[in-house]
């Protein structure tokens, strides 16, 4: 088992879903972790992954290609399984939410965000009509997100592009000190969103509530539509699922570290609730 650690450079953005057409106001949605799809890409570029994008005309064709495409790259790369992110963070462990991390000794850190607007120009410099946008990019310092990979090879510290706005992260894949659980048994939080293509959610959990930074859970669901993020190889962007986001907590019955639609990948993926210390 790999341990691959991220550590941005600097304020990062992932996205959550499709920014709107410029000419549209629209709210800017980021995590404060980087998803699945993200460092799979991440690790394609670094490792001379090469794949062939399928030209589509209809929206089911592009969202099996997109897919296609991070399947194949995960097996490119030899990778079995993924599981994460943990937040490390000042020697403590933590569970990455919408907007905070939950620590496993039971505090919680509500993760800064911060926006800018951008103008887009023209060619004689001057403002573009309708190309008013907003961009949001969090900065969790002195952080590193840990997600175990079975099958990646280790390398040393490397900079590449992660994320959204040209930003970029130090990664590094080293032998893990510790293993994801076989199975979840129990209450459990999702570390990565749960993808929902068709409106089920996979019959060996029972959403229960959203997870508060008191460690209490809230007995409301959200849901939420997610994208798998903007693929540099393809030229385009991937498709939009609803999906229970991270943070909701879950009544497990046997189920694996990772389930629902594209597990293999990452998605889905559960941590025992953490309960907060006595």
């Amino acid at each position: 088992m790999i341990e691959l650690r991220i550590t941005p450079i600097g304020p990062a953005r992932f996205g959550v879903r499709h920014v709107s057409t410029p000419a549209v106001a629209s709210r800017d949605d980021v995590w404060i972790a980087p998803p699945p799809s993200t460092v799979l890409g991440a690790l394609g570029e670094l490792l001379g992954v090469r794949i062939d994008c399928r030209q589509c005309n209809d929206h089911a064709c592009r969202t099996q290609a997109a897919e296609e495409t991070l399947a194949a790259a995960a097996e490119q790369l030899g990778i079995q399984k993924i599981w994460g992110p943990l937040v490390a963070k000042e020697g403590k462990l933590g569970v990455p939410t919408l907007d905070f991390i939950y620590y496993l000794d039971g505090t919680a850190e509500k993760v800064e965000k911060n926006t800018r607007l951008g103008l887009a120009l023209t060619e004689q410099k001057t403002a573009k009509p309708g190309h008013l946008y907003r961009v949001t990019y969090i900065h969790v310092r002195n952080a590193t997100y840990i997600y175990y990979i079975e099958g990646l090879t280790p390398f040393k510290p490397t900079a590449v592009r992660l994320g959204g706005e040209g930003r970029a992260a130090l990664i590094e894949a080293r032998e893990a000190s510790h293993k994801p659980p076989d199975a979840i048994q129990g209450g459990a939080v999702l570390m990565t969103p749960l993808l929902t293509p068709d409106g089920e959610t996979p019959p060996c959990l029972k959403p229960t509530g959203t997870l508060k930074p008191t460690g209490e859970v809230e007995p409301k669901i959200k849901v939420v539509q997610w994208g798998l993020g903007f693929s540099e190889v393809c030229n385009e962007r991937r498709p939009l699922y609803p999906a229970l986001p991270p943070g909701t907590v879950v009544e497990a019955q046997n189920c694996p570290p990772a389930t629902g639609h594209l597990a293999q990948l990452g998605y889905g993926a559960l941590h025992p609730l953490p309960r907060p210390s006595i």
